[in-house]
Parts: structure tokens; sequence; C-alpha cells
């Protein structure tokens, strides 16, 4: 069964849409003939035949969805706040290879540092390769390395 992509709110309709389905005659490059459905793509959400066919459903339900999904308002994030440790991974010849960060939303900065630097003694002692400092501590382990500057 394949995995639903998007929000199906009960109010948007698209059941006997008529160009569900269509299928129009096309000529091949070659001077073969074949039959073309616009069965809903990939890359227009799996719902959508055309650009122009999501364009004017989005026009035509533009309430329902902004009520179902809505406006997120500005986040404001702290300087204190802005420091966070990070953990990334991938799999390379079978094996999950962790990577750890110390990063600032607000500056850009994502600094590699190592596991010892990003995990408690617990945490690499009962192998949790995913898990963190806590955020708490990373402005403090910032400033360590340099990176927090002082703002006057």
């Amino acid at each position: 069964m394949k995995k639903q992509k998007y929000y199906n709110h009960p109010a948007i309709v698209t059941k006997n849409h008529f160009l569900i389905d269509y299928t129009w005659l096309v000529d091949g490059s070659k001077g073969n003939k074949y039959y073309q459905s616009n069965k809903a793509h990939s890359y227009y959400y799996d719902m959508f035949c055309s650009q122009g066919c999501f364009h004017s459903y989005f026009k035509a339900n533009v309430s329902t969805i902004q009520t179902a999904i809505p406006l997120i308002s500005r986040q404001t994030i702290g300087v204190s706040d802005a420091w966070e440790f990070k953990s990334d991974y991938n799999y390379s010849g079978g094996n999950r290879v962790h990577t750890y960060y110390i990063h600032n939303k607000l500056m850009g900065i994502n600094q590699l540092i190592t596991k010892q630097q990003a995990q408690t003694p617990e945490q690499i002692r009962e192998n949790y390769g995913w898990y963190t400092r806590p955020n708490s501590e990373a402005k403090e382990f910032a400033q360590s390395l340099g990176l927090v500057k002082d703002v006057a």
C-alpha cells in the first residue's frame, strides 16, 4: 500500500474531477500513435494531473486549506537559546556513523565536534549514538571553543 504524502482534509474533494483519468491520442516521435493518461504524478503531490490542475484546485479550496493548516507565526529565539548540540548519522558499509555538531540557529554556525564533546560519559557508556548533552550546556561549550561573539 502506498504511503499518503499529503494532508487529506475531508472538506476537499477530488472525486469525479473532470480531468481525472482523462486520456487523449498522442502522435509519437516516430509516427506511432498512443493514448496518454493524465493520472496524478509524484511531482504534483501524487494528487494532480498538471500544474494547472493543482492551481485550480488550490484556488477553489484555499480557505479550507488555510483553516486545516494554520499560518505559523514568527518564531523568536533568544541569544542564549540559539546554541544546540546536534547529532547526524548515515550508513556506511552497513554501519551507522554518527557525526556531532555544535550549532547556532541564528548565526548559521555548524561546528564539527567529537563524540566525547557531544555526549555525557553515561551516553557514551550506554552506546546511545543519537543522544547529545542537554542544549542548556551548549552556549557554555561554544564559549569554550571561542565560537561565541560578545554582543556589546
